[in-house]
This record gives structure tokens, sequence and C-alpha cells, in this order.
């Protein structure tokens, strides 16, 4: 990674994202992964703080590149591409993993 926000070629274990220099993946804000996480979350998570675990870089989640056209839902950092979260809902259960964000700043006021 270049510490860019310039499209950057995954990690060879972060096999998530296929895609290449040429044919990058299009994602979206945070604000599409906003309806699936509202089911989970008592708050309005696009505003909340979270902290990169991969770069350090300390952004609102609205500014985080979003994927949903794998079976879930995969949440991106915009400096350097890490993984935040992954959401992946069944008929039963919601599958969630936020092992890429360090922490999750939530304002109580909002």
């Amino acid at each position: 990674m270049n510490g860019t926000d310039d499209f950057a070629v995954p990690h060879p274990d972060d096999q998530d994202i296929a895609a290449s220099l040429h044919d990058p993946i299009a994602d979206l804000d945070g604000n599409a992964a906003a309806g699936a996480l509202s089911e989970l979350f008592r708050i309005d998570i696009i505003a909340a703080l979270g902290r990169c675990r991969h770069c350090g870089s300390v952004r609102a989640f609205g500014e985080a590149m979003v994927f949903a056209d794998a079976p879930g839902i995969v949440v991106r950092c915009r400096k350097c591409q890490g993984v935040l979260l992954r959401l992946v809902e069944t008929p039963t259960r919601y599958w969630l993993d936020l092992s890429g964000l360090s922490y999750l700043e939530i304002n109580r006021d909002e």
C-alpha cells in the first residue's frame, strides 16, 4: 500500500476482492450498509468514528468503501482498502465480523 487513496492491489491473504488495477470493483460509500446495519444497531452508524486496525486511519463510517455484490456486505477502509467489517445475513441469523476495526466510537447525543 502506498498510503494514498488511489486504488491499491489487495493483499494476497485478502481474497474477498477480486480486482486488478485495470478492472477495479466499484464501491459505494458507508451509507450503502446503513440499512442492513440498522437492523443490528439502534443507532445511526454512519456518523460513528471507526479506527482501521490495518493503517490506523480514523474516519466516519459513512466514508468507508462498501462492496455489496458479495454474498454479504464487505466494508473497507477508504485509505488502505483493509477490511473493516463483513456482514452476512441468512434467513435465521446475522454473521458480523468487526475484526478490522480497533474501535467504533458512537456519539450518544445524535
